[in-house]
């Protein structure tokens, strides 16, 4: 829901925001049952996906691909330095991650 949320509107303190125009109180209420409801259906397909995603690759590599994406994420999010040590540290343990995943696992 977070996920759909953030491509389909933005709410903030006095205002909705969707489709890039201000949304009243009724139209902002059915954009969110209407996301709810879309997610609701969709999930059962996603679960299988995800299912499939982590048989074929692991759950180590996915965490892996996780961090790395997650801190490109932030880093453009917030506007931070994406090559700074705190955030090279974290891709180079996502690329272990990704790279090794039986050295992480042993060692887990």
């Amino acid at each position: 829901m977070i996920v759909l949320g953030g491509w389909l509107y933005e709410a903030r303190d006095g205002f909705f925001l969707s489709g890039g125009s201000f949304r009243n109180k009724y139209e902002s209420l059915i954009i969110l049952l209407v996301s709810v409801v879309a997610v609701s259906m969709t999930t059962p397909f996603i679960e299988q996906f995800w299912t499939s995603i982590v048989n074929q690759y692991g759950s180590t590599r996915i965490l892996g691909v996780g961090l790395i994406l997650g801190m490109v994420a932030v880093n453009d999010a917030a506007e931070w330095t994406f090559t700074d040590a705190k955030s090279l540290s974290v891709y180079a343990v996502g690329a272990l991650f990704v790279l090794k995943p039986e050295l992480v696992q042993s060692v887990l």
